[in-house]
């Protein structure tokens, strides 16, 4: 360590004098140059001000930040420790004397040995790290070719090599015993039943997958199976999400197909057909393999019990799967809305692109090829979706306020609050909804995130971690004694930027449908005019 620290003090210091002492190779670039403005030197300022005041008064600065990573890696108090500028002469001291006394002499003798190392016809320092950089770089490349390729095939060979790899090294390491102990749960008729159609709903998907409509039928079946299957395993706050997220995926795909061909060309031959489905097999059989070994076997210690014993003491409520999302892993849920946010901002930024360039071209050649009714707004479905909409708007407040004690949270309500929304917009069309809408999706998803991180700020203002949550009880007249958390504000942020990402992409998508139809129109007007 020593004889590295003396080098990398030789070579900063060559470097300063050669760049404040030493003279211009060419004089022309200099000429130009000037000091930079404020906007340029005042953060690298603020930088070296705060490197030089914790070196200065590192207790002060670095000590409780040292302490509390301490303690949370160990998982205890940190031992005691001191930090200072100054700890008398020690091993250390004199080590770094030694490096910068070594520095200072390499400096000293730097032409001196240079001609000796010339002399001696040692290989050049620098043309050994060019050929090994080049040479890994050479081989970098060959392996991304090799691996990342656009045929979805190959990847998923090379995936199914990796699992059969982990599946026999588990194999192996488990004694060479594929099935564990652990007793499975009898299936019932009505789990059967719903097996056979998830099956059965899997091979339509596969059997008629040119024509689109159908396939979008076939995966809602698949996916009310699969709430089904949470509700039947008691896991009513994940049904609840999967049914939400299917019902809104399902109708912005409708809108999406709507500007899609109702048959897509053909894009596979026979063989490469049969060949894929084998690969399918294989992937399924290895996954369920994979699957059928986990689920069998013993799964030890866990922290489900940590989490059900301190979902009330320590979050404030029963339900423990949204007392983990908004509190013990609520980092984990800010970053998650966060990336939300972007793909919703992505999804505008994209679709926003398609009136000019190619995109624009294809988009005023679209015609629509699948049969429409001749009822634009059927009066049924405008009236049912005027009196549904005040009725889920109260279901998506009381799954939001019970969350916290039962199913239901920021992130199933806000989905249920776009389904109404989307219902709306389904039946009585964009133009006249779009009329009423007295809300930014934009400001909403940004207004979410910031909501969240400003919850988890306030509690580093009171002097608790960042995103640590509280709660207290409180008594009404008339109402009695209620509960409030600030985990509550930081849902209030969930649901604001899921709600605004959901809306976004309908916005987008119906105004594609709007440019679309218009740029047909458009051509018709000018077909009729045309002499």
């Amino acid at each position: 360590a020593t004889i590295g620290a003396t080098l990398s003090v030789g070579y900063s210091l060559r470097l300063a004098r050669h760049l404040f002492f030493g003279q211009p190779r060419e004089a022309e670039p200099y000429a130009r140059a000037h000091d930079p403005a404020f906007g340029m030197w005042a953060a690298p300022a603020v930088l070296t001000l705060l490197a030089v005041l914790l070196g200065l008064i590192p207790m002060l600065l670095a000590g409780p930040l040292v302490g509390a990573v301490t303690g949370a890696v160990i998982g205890g108090a940190a031992p005691e420790f001191d930090l200072a500028l100054w700890h008398g002469v020690n091993l250390a001291l004199i080590l770094s004397l030694i490096a910068v006394a070594g520095g200072v002499l390499l400096l000293w003798q730097h032409a001196r040995l240079l001609t000796l190392w010339e002399r001696a016809g040692l290989p050049d320092a620098k043309q050994m790290y060019e050929r090994t950089i080049g040479f890994a770089d050479t081989w970098v490349r060959k392996a991304i070719v090799a691996t990342h390729t656009p045929s979805l095939q190959r990847m998923l060979l090379a995936s199914f090599a990796v699992i059969v790899a982990l599946v026999i090294d588990g194999a192996m390491a488990g004694g060479g015993v594929f099935t564990g102990s652990r007793l499975g749960l009898p299936a019932s008729p009505p789990a059967i039943i719903a097996w056979v159609l998830l099956i059965a709903a899997t091979a339509a998907v596969v059997n008629d997958s040119r024509n689109r409509f159908r396939v979008l039928i076939y995966i809602s079946v698949i996916g009310l199976i699969v709430s089904l299957a949470f509700a039947q395993l008691s896991a009513p706050d994940l049904a609840l999400t999967q049914i939400s997220v299917e019902v809104v995926t399902i109708l912005l795909l409708l809108l999406a197909l709507n500007l899609l061909p109702k048959d897509p060309p053909l894009l596979s031959a026979a063989p490469r057909k049969w060949r894929d489905g084998a690969l399918a097999i294989v992937g399924g059989v290895l996954i369920g393999g994979v699957a059928w070994a986990m689920l069998t076997r013993d799964p030890g210690a866990s922290i489900a019990a940590y989490h059900l014993a301190n979902a009330k003491p320590g979050g404030g409520g029963t339900n423990v799967v949204n007392v983990i999302l908004v509190d013990f892993r609520a980092f984990d849920t800010l970053g998650e809305i966060i990336v939300l946010g972007i793909a919703g901002l992505g999804i505008f930024a994209l679709l926003d692109t398609t009136a000019v360039g190619a995109a624009g071209a294809r988009l005023r050649r679209w015609r629509e090829d699948m049969p429409h009714s001749p009822e634009r707004h059927p009066m049924m479905l405008l009236m049912a979706s005027r009196i549904v909409l005040p009725l889920t708007l109260t279901v998506g407040i009381f799954l939001f306020l019970r969350g916290h004690n039962q199913p239901g949270g920021g992130f199933i309500a806000a989905l249920v609050v776009a389904i109404a929304f989307l219902v709306q917009y389904l039946a009585a069309g964009f133009d006249w909804s779009d009329a009423r809408r007295r809300f930014s999706e934009h400001r909403l998803i940004a207004w979410g995130v910031l909501t969240a991180m400003a919850t988890g700020l306030g509690a580093v203002v009171f002097g608790a971690n960042f995103l640590t949550s509280t709660f207290d009880y409180f008594t009404l007249p008339l109402i009695g004694e209620f509960e409030l958390t600030s985990a509550m504000l930081f849902d209030v942020g969930v649901f604001l930027t899921v709600f605004g990402a959901v809306m976004l992409a309908l916005a987008q998508l119906s105004h594609i449908a709007q440019r679309a139809a218009r740029a047909h129109a458009a051509t018709l007007a000018d077909g009729k005019d045309a002499p």
